[in-house]
């Protein structure tokens, strides 16, 4: 049987409730934690026909989960997160602002900034640099755009692999809360409670992959032998009762197809960013140990 397919999801998720988990959207779980409960997180990086399709499904099997949408064309489509939202999910604000400002700090002078910083009430951190300002400046115009179609309380990061910029940069000069955000998965989690499981690199033990998203317990969770390859490994662990009572999973909704041609397209382009992405972290790596080398 393939994997990655609407079929293997929709198998997951009918297992996952008969084994008496209950689902939340983040929202939820900052406000009420279940003791046995599961957070369904969707990143809509490409594609939101699909994560159209997850959404019905879920909601025919009444679960809610979070859909976090990205402000790229490739992503962002307001007649589908009116349609998400109205099945009773909550949606969010997938941000990169730190890696799409890059091209914006260039261009804008620093009276511009100033003055942009002026115009939205924003004040300047003391101490912070110009492109986290101007990255903040776009994040709250994003914002502001998204919560005039839907309700926006959590925002999550885009992990932006092939950027030099980790997007969660913006807040080590300004705070969400600020702006009535109640959480952000890789702040308002703990994931010393909490496992994680995604489906980055299409696959579920996709971590060594993965340049941004991955969590400091993996080696824990691997010597508990909560590594899982395929959906079927996960089923089957729950089945067993092998998984944790506390678990977030990630969804990223274009990777999960019926269609074989669809499928297979995502599986050969998957593979080619795994490759991509190995190598971008074996750079990074290497600039890391050389760099500790020269501090002695």
């Amino acid at each position: 049987m393939r994997d990655f397919t609407v079929l293997s999801y929709k198998r997951m998720l009918r297992t996952l409730l008969v084994q008496g988990f209950s689902f939340q959207s983040f929202e939820e779980f900052l406000i009420n934690p279940n003791e046995r409960g599961i957070v369904l997180r969707h990143d809509v990086d490409r594609l939101p026909e699909n994560s159209l399709k997850t959404a019905q499904l879920e909601a025919s099997l009444g679960i809610r989960g979070s859909y976090y949408f990205r402000m790229v064309p490739c992503s962002y489509n307001e007649a589908i997160i009116r349609a998400i939202a109205r099945l009773g999910h909550e949606v969010g604000y997938h941000y990169e602002t730190m890696d799409s400002a890059r091209l914006k700090d260039k261009s804008i002078g620093l009276e511009d900034k100033s003055k942009k910083l002026k115009d939205k009430r924003i004040e300047k951190e003391e101490g912070s640099e110009w492109h986290i300002d101007v990255a903040y400046v776009e994040f709250c115009e994003n914002l502001e755009l998204l919560r005039k179609i839907v309700p926006v309380t959590t925002i999550c990061m885009h992990g932006s692999p092939r950027s030099q910029f980790d997007n969660r940069d913006i807040w080590k000069s300004y705070d969400y809360r600020k702006l009535g955000i109640v959480g952000e998965p890789y702040f308002d989690v703990d994931f010393n409670k909490v496992f994680y499981l995604t489906d980055t690199g299409r696959r579920w033990n996709g971590h060594r992959f993965s340049v941004r998203d991955k969590m400091p317990q993996q080696e824990q969770w691997n010597r508990e032998g909560l590594n899982f390859r395929t959906t079927s490994h996960i089923i089957r662990a729950a089945e067993s009762g092998k998984l944790p009572n506390q678990i977030m999973i990630t969804i990223h909704p274009q990777r999960w197809n019926n269609g074989l041609l669809p499928w297979i397209k995502e599986l050969v382009l998957q593979n080619i960013k795994n490759v991509v992405k190995w190598g971008v972290i074996w750079v990074r790596n290497g600039r890391r140990r050389k760099q500790e080398k020269a501090n002695g």
